[in-house]
Protein backbone atom coordinates (compact mmCIF):
# COMPACT_ATOMS: atom_id res chain seq x y z
CA UNK A 1 0.00 0.00 0.00
CA UNK A 2 1.39 3.39 -0.98
CA UNK A 3 0.81 6.19 1.52
CA UNK A 4 1.73 9.82 1.92
CA UNK A 5 2.34 12.07 4.91
CA UNK A 6 0.35 15.21 5.42
CA UNK A 7 1.85 18.12 7.31
CA UNK A 8 -0.75 20.18 9.08
CA UNK A 9 -0.11 23.55 10.63
CA UNK A 10 -2.31 24.19 13.63
CA UNK A 11 -2.31 27.56 15.31
CA UNK A 12 -2.70 27.13 19.05
CA UNK A 13 -2.37 29.78 21.74
CA UNK A 14 0.88 29.72 23.67
CA UNK A 15 -0.99 30.61 26.84
CA UNK A 16 -3.99 28.69 28.12
CA UNK A 17 -5.96 29.88 31.14
CA UNK A 18 -8.65 27.68 32.68
CA UNK A 19 -10.80 27.78 35.79
CA UNK A 20 -9.02 26.07 38.66
CA UNK A 21 -10.74 23.57 40.94
CA UNK A 22 -8.69 24.51 43.98
CA UNK A 23 -9.71 23.96 47.58
CA UNK A 24 -11.96 26.42 49.37
CA UNK A 25 -10.11 29.30 51.05
CA UNK A 26 -12.19 28.42 54.11
CA UNK A 27 -9.92 25.36 54.46
CA UNK A 28 -7.02 27.71 55.22
CA UNK A 29 -6.31 29.35 58.58
CA UNK A 30 -8.89 32.12 58.97
CA UNK A 31 -9.62 34.78 61.56
CA UNK A 32 -12.94 33.26 62.60
CA UNK A 33 -15.93 31.19 61.57
CA UNK A 34 -18.06 32.13 58.55
CA UNK A 35 -21.40 30.45 59.18
CA UNK A 36 -24.55 30.75 57.08
CA UNK A 37 -28.03 29.30 57.49
CA UNK A 38 -29.21 28.59 53.98
CA UNK A 39 -31.59 25.89 52.76
CA UNK A 40 -29.93 25.36 49.39
CA UNK A 41 -26.22 25.95 50.14
CA UNK A 42 -23.71 24.55 52.59
CA UNK A 43 -22.24 26.89 55.16
CA UNK A 44 -18.73 28.13 54.19
CA UNK A 45 -17.38 26.81 57.52
CA UNK A 46 -18.42 23.73 59.43
CA UNK A 47 -18.88 24.14 63.17
CA UNK A 48 -21.79 22.06 64.43
CA UNK A 49 -22.18 23.74 67.85
CA UNK A 50 -22.07 27.20 66.31
CA UNK A 51 -24.46 26.29 63.48
CA UNK A 52 -26.89 24.83 66.02
CA UNK A 53 -26.72 27.93 68.27
CA UNK A 54 -27.23 30.30 65.32
CA UNK A 55 -30.29 28.37 64.16
CA UNK A 56 -31.84 28.01 67.62
CA UNK A 57 -31.26 31.64 68.61
CA UNK A 58 -32.57 32.83 65.24
CA UNK A 59 -35.94 31.31 66.06
CA UNK A 60 -36.31 33.42 69.22
CA UNK A 61 -34.28 36.58 68.51
CA UNK A 62 -36.28 39.80 68.40
CA UNK A 63 -33.84 41.67 66.13
CA UNK A 64 -30.25 41.51 64.83
CA UNK A 65 -28.63 42.92 67.97
CA UNK A 66 -30.57 40.49 70.13
CA UNK A 67 -29.61 37.60 67.84
CA UNK A 68 -25.89 38.47 68.12
CA UNK A 69 -26.19 38.73 71.91
CA UNK A 70 -27.94 35.33 72.13
CA UNK A 71 -25.35 33.66 69.86
CA UNK A 72 -22.52 34.94 72.05
CA UNK A 73 -24.16 33.89 75.31
CA UNK A 74 -25.26 30.43 74.20
CA UNK A 75 -22.10 29.53 72.30
CA UNK A 76 -19.88 30.54 75.24
CA UNK A 77 -22.11 28.54 77.59
CA UNK A 78 -22.11 25.45 75.34
CA UNK A 79 -18.37 25.42 74.54
CA UNK A 80 -16.55 27.48 77.20
CA UNK A 81 -14.94 29.32 74.26
CA UNK A 82 -14.96 33.13 74.51
CA UNK A 83 -16.54 35.01 71.61
CA UNK A 84 -14.68 38.26 70.88
CA UNK A 85 -16.79 39.69 68.05
CA UNK A 86 -19.74 38.78 65.81
CA UNK A 87 -20.43 40.45 62.48
CA UNK A 88 -23.61 39.97 60.45
CA UNK A 89 -23.11 38.76 56.86
CA UNK A 90 -25.57 39.35 54.03
CA UNK A 91 -25.90 37.28 50.87
CA UNK A 92 -26.77 38.87 47.53
CA UNK A 93 -27.83 36.38 44.88
CA UNK A 94 -28.61 37.39 41.32
CA UNK A 95 -26.76 35.31 38.68
CA UNK A 96 -23.78 35.33 41.06
CA UNK A 97 -23.53 34.95 44.81
CA UNK A 98 -21.87 37.73 46.77
CA UNK A 99 -21.44 37.75 50.54
CA UNK A 100 -20.53 40.93 52.40
CA UNK A 101 -20.42 42.30 55.94
CA UNK A 102 -23.55 43.99 57.19
CA UNK A 103 -27.28 43.62 56.74
CA UNK A 104 -29.32 44.61 53.69
CA UNK A 105 -32.91 44.26 52.66
CA UNK A 106 -34.35 43.76 49.23
CA UNK A 107 -35.49 41.21 46.69
CA UNK A 108 -32.12 39.48 46.10
CA UNK A 109 -30.72 39.83 49.64
CA UNK A 110 -30.82 37.47 52.58
CA UNK A 111 -29.44 38.12 56.02
CA UNK A 112 -28.46 34.57 56.77
CA UNK A 113 -24.94 34.56 58.10
CA UNK A 114 -22.47 35.62 60.72
CA UNK A 115 -18.72 35.92 61.00
CA UNK A 116 -17.74 34.92 64.54
CA UNK A 117 -14.30 35.56 66.03
CA UNK A 118 -13.42 33.59 69.13
CA UNK A 119 -10.45 34.13 71.40
CA UNK A 120 -8.96 30.88 70.10
CA UNK A 121 -9.41 31.68 66.40
CA UNK A 122 -8.04 35.21 66.88
CA UNK A 123 -5.02 33.84 68.74
CA UNK A 124 -4.30 31.34 65.93
CA UNK A 125 -4.44 34.08 63.27
CA UNK A 126 -2.79 36.76 65.43
CA UNK A 127 -4.86 39.62 63.97
CA UNK A 128 -5.26 42.75 66.07
CA UNK A 129 -8.88 43.86 66.70
CA UNK A 130 -8.40 47.10 64.73
CA UNK A 131 -7.78 44.98 61.59
CA UNK A 132 -10.71 42.56 62.04
CA UNK A 133 -13.04 44.09 59.44
CA UNK A 134 -10.28 44.50 56.85
CA UNK A 135 -9.21 40.85 57.21
CA UNK A 136 -12.79 39.56 57.15
CA UNK A 137 -13.57 41.53 53.98
CA UNK A 138 -10.50 40.01 52.30
CA UNK A 139 -11.51 36.50 53.39
CA UNK A 140 -15.09 36.96 52.18
CA UNK A 141 -13.86 38.42 48.87
CA UNK A 142 -11.70 35.32 48.27
CA UNK A 143 -14.62 33.06 49.16
CA UNK A 144 -16.89 34.95 46.74
CA UNK A 145 -14.36 34.39 43.96
CA UNK A 146 -14.09 30.71 44.88
CA UNK A 147 -17.86 29.99 44.88
CA UNK A 148 -18.34 31.88 41.61
CA UNK A 149 -15.54 29.98 39.84
CA UNK A 150 -13.17 32.95 39.59
CA UNK A 151 -10.03 30.97 40.39
CA UNK A 152 -7.57 30.40 37.55
CA UNK A 153 -4.75 28.11 36.39
CA UNK A 154 -2.43 28.76 33.46
CA UNK A 155 -0.12 26.79 31.19
CA UNK A 156 2.49 28.57 29.08
CA UNK A 157 3.98 26.91 25.99
CA UNK A 158 7.04 27.79 23.93
CA UNK A 159 6.88 28.39 20.16
CA UNK A 160 7.22 24.64 19.51
CA UNK A 161 4.31 23.78 21.82
CA UNK A 162 6.43 22.47 24.69
CA UNK A 163 5.17 23.13 28.22
CA UNK A 164 7.25 25.94 29.80
CA UNK A 165 5.36 26.72 32.99
CA UNK A 166 2.11 25.90 34.73
CA UNK A 167 0.59 27.15 37.98
CA UNK A 168 -2.82 27.51 39.60
CA UNK A 169 -4.69 29.05 42.50
CA UNK A 170 -4.95 32.60 41.13
CA UNK A 171 -7.91 34.56 42.50
CA UNK A 172 -7.25 37.44 40.12
CA UNK A 173 -6.40 36.77 36.49
CA UNK A 174 -3.97 39.72 36.52
CA UNK A 175 -1.84 37.93 39.14
CA UNK A 176 -0.88 35.45 36.40
CA UNK A 177 0.95 38.23 34.54
CA UNK A 178 3.81 38.34 37.05
CA UNK A 179 4.58 34.68 36.21
CA UNK A 180 4.82 35.35 32.47
CA UNK A 181 7.79 36.62 30.39
CA UNK A 182 7.98 40.36 29.58
CA UNK A 183 6.51 39.79 26.11
CA UNK A 184 3.10 39.22 27.80
CA UNK A 185 3.18 42.58 29.60
CA UNK A 186 0.48 44.22 27.44
CA UNK A 187 -1.41 41.11 26.38
CA UNK A 188 -5.14 40.86 27.25
CA UNK A 189 -5.20 37.74 29.43
CA UNK A 190 -8.99 37.35 29.21
CA UNK A 191 -8.54 36.32 25.56
CA UNK A 192 -6.69 33.18 26.70
CA UNK A 193 -9.41 31.84 29.01
CA UNK A 194 -10.79 28.52 27.82
CA UNK A 195 -14.24 27.74 29.20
Amino acid sequence: MKTYKETRIIDKPRLVIVHDDSESPREWTNLGYFITQDNDCESPDKNDPLQYVIKETGDVATDLENHIKLIKEQYEEATNEKVIKIYPVVKYEHSRVVYSLGASYGFDYSNNGFYIITKESQKEQGTEPRHFEEVIKQEIDLYNKYINGDVYRFTLYDKEGEDLDSCGGFYDIEDIREHLPKEWKNEGLEEYIIY
